[in-house]
């Protein structure tokens, strides 16, 4: 096992397993030498919205989700922050209208409900203490609150990956950005911690990887599978670290 891959802590999110664009041999690369006690998927790992109206699920995507499935086997304590893009994880109901749409999504889905299927977790760090996991889709009033155009505008994202990908991914990044800002995204973000005495707030979502210290709190963003590749680690000394993992070997964004 790779020494450098031994970790305290990973947090991975917005794999989109079952979209066009999720890179997923590039993920399975990267989980295949992984060795950590504790693994966050920290939501959007199944995107069951791409997959409603087209049934989407490569060999590819299968393995990604076998292998999460060995290293919780190994040992590994494997958490599944529920997204907005698999939120029939968040909602029995919803998953039986999936199912009912199409029979192969029981499979998937029974598949992500052996691991520790929650909605938000506090994670006790070693050094910079509290921290709340959560997608982060609940501070973005576009989901939440007109569903409609962000299933739209996830549409409209495949039809340009597939057209010429560094427009969709300029296009994709300029969205996210003005969406949070109009969201009150960090705002939203800061109140929380202040209210809930939180050190810090780690999420997805947004598709933009990130460590910021700011005066009261502490921001994590893990960024996605699709354009970025990246996660973050808590190593054995309780430091975290942004990493890309598109090269050949991982690059260090930030240190915190």
């Amino acid at each position: 096992m790779d020494k450098n891959n031994q970790y305290n802590s990973v947090f991975i999110s917005d794999v989109h397993l079952g979209f066009l664009g999720c890179k997923a041999e590039k993920l399975y690369e990267f989980l295949n030498k992984l060795n950590c006690k504790k693994l966050f998927l920290v939501g959007d790992i199944i995107d069951f919205w791409a997959m409603k109206d087209n049934f989407y699920w490569p060999k590819e995507h299968q393995k990604v989700l076998d292998k999460l499935k060995d290293i919780k086997d190994s040992g590994t304590d494997v958490f599944y922050i529920t997204g907005n893009h698999d939120d029939p994880l968040r909602s029995e109901k919803d998953a039986n209208k999936f199912i009912e749409t199409d029979k192969r999504f029981k499979k998937i889905l029974d598949k992500a409900n052996t691991f520790k299927v929650v909605d938000s977790h506090i994670h006790e760090s070693q050094t910079q203490g509290k921290i709340l996991i959560i997608h982060g889709d609940q501070f973005d009033v576009v989901t939440s609150n007109i569903k409609w155009l962000s299933k739209f505008g996830g549409i409209l994202y495949e039809i340009l990956l597939k057209l010429n990908r560094p427009l969709s991914k300029k296009l994709k990044s300029l969205t996210k950005k003005t969406v949070n800002k109009a969201s009150n995204f960090q705002l939203n973000v800061q109140r929380l911690c202040k209210k809930e005495n939180y050190k810090g707030l780690l999420c997805g979502h947004t598709h933009l990887p990130q460590i910021k210290q700011n005066s009261d709190y502490i921001y994590f963003n893990t960024g996605d599978w699709i354009e970025a590749c990246t996660a973050i680690t808590e190593d054995r000394d309780g430091s975290f670290e942004l990493k890309s993992f598109t090269k050949a070997k991982s690059v260090l964004i930030n240190k915190l």
